[in-house]
């Protein structure tokens, strides 16, 4: 069995076996309208159109409920973009993977998904290729020069991509000519739209600030003149490595000798090449980890290139090009051939070094070729101005009816519907089984306890204590005569003042389990929690009052904690209800900063909570959230809005109620309750009591 075959059979057996794990997936799936799946380079990069639409949607507010997912082969080398709003990663490969490309809405790549990927009729592929075809592609190539495949099998293989794609961006006619014909797409206008290149929008809005501090960042020293050469793979140059070499026939380091110490050389590898053959040299510079090209087009005085399409990119700058084919015979005939004819390309072509180094300096002093760049840039580049991402957005995304399949619209339906039984079922349940116990029958030791709690100090007030950075041992101490709540883990203070608290609140089942032993030892107030918090715990303390709670995300203040109470996001709802039930008309917040938990600094000590505990709550995050990685930021933004909306919650009842709430919070986020100074307040009480 040759290279070829084995290289075939592998990919074979991988196709199957990707194809169905991916088939079980979809049975499970349906689609999401405000999910995108991001790849671009086979995972490799973020870079490409890919990623310059997905900042243009980053600034866009129509797009703000979307979640954008971007696939890599190491997610890690690109945790930057996690900064970004509703911004996921994923390992290529993995089950999360083909998850998120069964049940995202939009597909954007540059190099087309995985053979055994296939969207469903109503998911949206944009393939944006990564470059203007100059050499035969796909379809159009006639010979066997590809060592890993047979022409037939890549024939096929294109076909079957090309019926994959909803859209392909177009930067010119003759592009959507060359692609469609090589893909076997019959008609061009019936999935190309004339948008331009996203990727090359920022070649039209830049300064020479930009360029500088982009030169500086390359460590480009000043007064030199730089070449960027951009060389394409060769077919034919497949490695034992599975990867293509650049063949031999042109030493830069030579190019460099006769140029000079003038000049800079920034070596860009094709993605597909696995190794350069670069030497040492401080004149040039292997760039090929750059992330965005665009970067190097700028920097760059003259671009010298092969057959790669980096040259219609290129041409947008109007600059000068040169084009060293010193293999171009044996390209022609043997590997691939090309598009387009040499009389058509802007700017010269040469086979040595020596006609290199002439045809560089010919076009530094004259620019013989910009008449014919211009005539270049009108067939190739027609729709290029600087605002393709846009057009891409309104012509691909937006302008799209979302119509989902008749099984779509049935197992969506058949999940609302369960929901919404569920729903109904705890309600049901919870309001009989509460309309009982707040009525005096099925009485148990608990729901005896919390009747007799009930106004038991009605029309007093009481502080309710938070555990964030602004808490101080200080503070606490002139509450010694208050009724307090106390709430998680604020003993964790204990051994900076005499306070102790009237009565504790936990609500947080993986506190309750993690640390309910810790917490019995150092709280000896009356204990109170949740039914599923209780049972959850290791050691019970003696003293605990439990409430009954719906497991649901529709959080309202109902005021009969007898019944049943609704905990939301913060141990704050509890302790607030409670103090609704024992009749408190005045409620104080103290230590309530709504700062991010998980970050540093997000509570009253930097010890308050072990790792494993902080590590499973960030996961409960991430599965509530739908999100396989979050930042700190994310994370935290997450949790202070959905504590936002139970404050505002609990404002609405006690201003219905006649209660009234005030933080006296030193500083912190929470302005839905108006601020009073803890010292006022407690001042206050001492002029009345004389």
């Amino acid at each position: 069995m040759n290279k070829q075959s084995r290289y075939m059979l592998r990919q074979n057996l991988s196709y199957y076996k990707n194809l169905i794990k991916y088939g079980i997936t979809k049975l499970h799936s349906t689609v999401s309208d405000n999910y995108i799946v991001f790849e671009s380079y086979g995972g490799k990069k973020a870079t490409d159109s890919v990623r310059a639409i997905y900042d243009e949607l980053q600034k866009d507010e129509k797009f703000r409920s979307f979640y954008f997912v971007w696939a890599f082969t190491d997610p890690a080398a690109h945790f930057d973009l996690l900064e970004n709003h509703h911004t996921i990663l994923v390992k290529k490969g993995t089950s999360a993977y083909r998850r998120y490309y069964a049940s995202a809405r939009y597909w954007i790549n540059n190099i087309t998904v995985a053979d055994y990927l296939k969207p469903r009729k109503t998911q949206i592929y944009i393939e944006t290729w990564h470059g203007t075809p100059l050499k035969r592609l796909g379809c159009d190539i006639e010979t066997d020069s590809d060592p890993r495949q047979t022409r037939s099998h890549m024939h096929r293989r294109y076909r079957a991509k090309g019926k994959k794609v909803t859209f392909f961006p177009s930067p010119s006619p003759y592009y959507s000519e060359k692609i469609a014909s090589a893909f076997a797409i019959g008609d061009p206008s019936v999935k190309f739209v004339a948008s331009g290149y996203p990727r090359n929008d920022k070649l039209f809005h830049y300064t020479s600030e930009e360029i500088q501090k982009k030169k500086e960042a390359l460590h480009i020293p000043e007064g030199k003149k730089v070449l960027l050469y951009t060389p394409t793979w060769r077919d034919s140059s497949l490695d034992e490595n599975g990867a293509f070499s650049l063949p031999d026939g042109f030493d830069v380091n030579v190019l460099m000798d006769m140029l000079g110490s003038d000049y800079i050389l920034l070596f860009r590898a094709h993605h597909q090449i696995g190794s350069a053959k670069i030497k040492d040299n401080p004149v040039i510079y292997d760039v090929s980890d750059v992330e965005s090209v665009n970067d190097l087009y700028l920097v760059s005085d003259l671009m010298i290139t092969d057959y790669s399409s980096t040259m219609f990119d290129y041409a947008n700058l109007m600059r000068p090009m040169v084009f060293h084919m010193y293999d171009a015979d044996s390209y022609e005939q043997d590997v691939r051939g090309l598009y387009l004819s040499p009389e058509e390309l802007p700017g010269p072509i040469t086979k040595t070094e020596q006609e290199l180094v002439d045809a560089i300096h010919r076009q530094e002093c004259e620019f013989p070729y910009r008449d014919k760049q211009l005539e270049f840039n009108q067939k190739f580049n027609p729709y290029e101005d600087g605002n393709s991402g846009k057009r891409v957005i309104d012509m691909c995304l937006r302008a799209l009816p979302h119509k989902r399949t008749l099984y779509e619209r049935f197992v969506n339906y058949t999940k609302k519907t369960l929901n919404r039984m569920r729903i109904l079922w705890l309600l049901l349940r919870y309001n009989v089984r509460g309309f009982f116990r707040s009525h005096g029958m099925f009485h148990n030791n608990n729901s005896l306890r919390l009747e007799r709690l009930k106004d038991i100090h009605k029309g007093e007030r009481c502080f309710l204590i938070g555990n964030g950075p602004s808490l101080t041992g200080e503070d606490l101490h002139l509450l010694k005569d208050e009724y307090t709540f106390g709430t998680n883990m604020v003993y964790k203070i204990f051994d900076k003042t005499d306070w102790r608290p009237s009565f504790h609140c936990v609500s947080d089942t993986i506190y309750a389990s993690k640390l309910g032993i810790e917490l019995s030892k150092m709280v000896k107030a009356p204990l109170f929690t949740t039914e599923r918090t209780y049972r959850r715990m290791r050691k019970k303390p003696v003293d605990t009052t439990y409430v009954h709670t719906i497991p649901t995300e529709r959080y309202k203040v109902r005021g009969n904690i007898q019944a049943y109470c609704m905990i939301k996001a913060t141990v704050l709802s509890l302790a607030a209800e409670m103090a609704f039930h024992m009749g408190f008309k005045e409620i104080y917040l103290l230590g309530v900063d709504c700062t991010n938990p998980h970050d540093k600094g997000g509570h009253f000590t930097d010890n308050y909570t072990t790792k494993e505990v902080a590590e499973t709550d960030i996961n409960r995050i991430k599965t509530r959230m739908h999100a396989n990685t979050l930042t700190t930021k994310q994370i935290g933004e997450h949790i202070i809005d959905r504590s936002m909306e139970v404050y505002a919650l609990l404002d609405s009842y006690a201003k219905k109620h006649n209660i009234h709430i005030y933080n006296a919070t030193r500083g912190g986020n929470l302005e839905i309750f108006p601020r009073v100074k803890l010292e006022d307040v407690l001042s206050k009480k001492m002029e009345e009591s004389k």
